[in-house]
């Protein structure tokens, strides 16, 4: 069976907040990113990569307890995302065949998503679920287009990568919205959070 791991993206400015969103309690008042690591954890995914910027020792300390390791993008006041994610592909081990890339402000992506992506992977294949014909998260990334990911430059955006690779895409239709729900306001949040999500239960 191939190895599945999964990188965290955690180390944005929150720049439509005052507060770092993914410090917020999510479920069972656990914060969100924790909420988030938790769910690839439960479902059997390892190692997970959680990369840190802004507030990394408040980030890191409420993972402290979880399997988990958690790595630190020094460029992350830039606010590009490519450069967290290369951290985070670096960390990895060499037995990982396929990763799962994953924003820490979607908390409602559901596990039977994670699921679903990696009973259909097959090697030198990329997959995504696909909510009303938006591509979301997470996108399982296939370590033959690593490489091409390492290379991009700093200020490109990691979808270029899937765009050049699209005829190897696999895209899942699912009817559940949180695979392209992402918190950015604090408006969002707190509706979102009243209302629920079906994504699974709280962060361990």
């Amino acid at each position: 069976m191939p190895g599945f791991g999964a990188v965290i993206l955690a180390a944005g400015l929150s720049s439509r907040m005052v507060e770092n969103k993914i410090l917020l309690p999510w479920r069972d008042a656990q914060p969100m990113v924790r909420h988030v690591a938790g769910k690839y954890l439960r479902c059997g995914v390892e190692p997970v990569i959680v990369v840190t910027g802004r507030d990394a020792a408040q980030v890191q300390a409420r993972l402290a307890d979880l399997p988990l390791q958690c790595v630190n993008n020094p460029d992350y006041a830039a606010g590009e995302i490519l450069p967290s994610l290369k951290v985070g592909l670096r960390a990895l081990p060499k037995q990982v065949a396929a990763v799962f890339i994953q924003p820490a402000d979607m908390p409602c992506v559901p596990p039977a998503v994670i699921r679903r992506l990696r009973a259909v992977h097959q090697p030198g294949w990329n997959a995504a679920p696909r909510h009303r014909g938006q591509r979301g998260h997470p996108v399982l990334l296939d370590r033959e287009f690593w490489p091409a990911m390492l290379a991009l430059p700093p200020d490109a955006m990691p979808r270029a990568v899937l765009r050049a690779g699209r005829e190897r895409l696999r895209l899942l239709d699912t009817d559940d919205v949180g695979v392209v729900l992402d918190i950015d306001t604090r408006e969002m949040y707190e509706q979102v959070l009243q209302r629920g999500c079906g994504d699974g239960g709280g962060g361990g």
